[in-house]
């Protein structure tokens, strides 16, 4: 699922402290948020099941992560950790007894703030025909990353090195891209109330009528400006925040009518902000790929903001959450960032993967929690 996120999960849509005695100075600060030094023993269940977040980190490792805006973290300290980490099964406390533990401290919020994220599975077929109308588009070849245009991320290459905005949502629903050469469709789907899920979600199962799964992973996007239109149901009062869940919005989406000019396709509409994918057919059943393209471990991979954090890094969360019931319990885990996405903002921002299918979504979409995020750093 590359780039899982771009996306973002729903529970973004309404997002709008410890300090244990006698902790040194914030750290490096200036950059958005600072670090404060915690004693990692004193993280509560630091030491409970974290092989599966040793694993996923065991396939970061090699890679140092660059440290230009992180110059806590020690090249050779983590290149020695990682080889610690290759050799027999290292032992429960590998992460307490190697690395160091800071409180993120983002500048304009006291806490950290955790969404949920997953991986839907929706019907698709290989042919256009009238139960599967929507094209799903691979990255178009014009489609330039760029921060050249005033509030956009990205634009159009017209002839020689001239760029203009790329079409939005509503544009491209209207047959903007036709004739764009080197343009493919990599799938075809029900909906746009589908598409727009795979599209906040940033990937997608894709199941096609001969049982083979299409994947769909995030491959870039318009760059036009990205609106919650969960949100905007709020504001106008069809649900509180906490109802306003992701079926709830496809429901309505769908409920409200997805043709042009009616209610659902109306408010896609507000939402300027469009995904192209990339897409990959068998019959696998194996989790997406993040941004960092190494595969997605359920309540073990985070996405970040890759602004601040890069892919690899542990973090330790300690936050209460309804991660398993409707009920809030504590959640206590070593965490790897290996995905971020265009909706996952700032220093204090993790989007939890939950997995694939309906259940992993509605625990997901429950998510909306602030808690206390931990940088997890080598010692020297």
């Amino acid at each position: 699922m590359i780039f899982l996120r771009a996306i973002a999960c729903i529970a973004l849509i309404f997002a709008g402290l410890f300090s244990p005695a006698g902790a040194g100075p914030c750290v490096a600060g200036g950059r958005g948020f600072s670090l404060e030094p915690v004693a990692i023993g004193a993280l509560p269940g630091m030491d409970a099941g974290q092989g599966a977040a040793l694993e996923a980190w065991r396939r970061h490792c090699a890679v140092t992560p660059s440290g230009k805006n992180l110059p806590e973290l020690n090249a050779a300290a983590w290149r020695r950790a990682c080889v610690a980490a290759q050799g027999a099964q290292p032992a429960p406390d590998f992460f307490r007894r190697r690395f160091q533990a800071y409180r993120v401290v983002p500048e304009t919020a006291p806490d950290a703030f955790f969404t949920g994220y997953y991986q839907p599975e929706i019907l698709g077929s290989l042919t256009a025909s009238r139960e599967f109308p929507i094209p799903v588009y691979a990255r178009p070849p014009d489609l330039v990353t760029t921060a050249r245009l005033p509030g956009l991320t990205a634009a159009r290459r017209g002839a020689g090195a001239a760029l203009e905005p790329y079409p939005d949502r509503g544009a491209i629903e209207d047959g903007a891209l036709a004739g764009t050469p080197g343009l493919h469709t990599l799938v075809f789907l029900r909906d746009n109330a589908d598409l727009f899920l795979a599209q906040v979600q940033g990937s997608a199962r894709v199941r096609l009528p001969d049982g083979r799964v299409c994947h769909l992973s995030f491959a870039g996007r318009n760059g036009q400006p990205y609106t919650a239109i969960a949100r905007i149901l709020v504001l106008r009062g069809v649900a509180t925040p906490e109802q306003m869940t992701m079926p709830r919005l496809i429901e309505w989406l769908r409920a409200n009518g997805l043709q042009k000019g009616e209610a659902g396709d109306d408010l896609l509409r507000e939402n300027r902000s469009f995904v192209f994918f990339a897409g990959r057919i068998d019959r696998s059943a194996e989790q997406p790929r993040g941004g960092s393209g190494i595969v997605l471990t359920p309540l073990r991979s985070i996405a970040v903001d890759k602004t601040f954090w890069p892919y690899g890094l542990p973090f330790f969360i300690d936050a209460a959450l309804p991660w398993r019931t409707d009920a809030p319990e504590p959640f206590r885990r070593v965490m790897i960032a290996q995905d971020t996405g265009s909706a996952i903002v700032g220093p204090g921002r993790a989007d939890i993967y939950f997995g694939l299918g309906d259940a992993a979504g509605l625990r997901a979409g429950a998510l909306r929690h602030h808690g206390q995020l931990y940088l997890l750093l080598p010692k020297e």
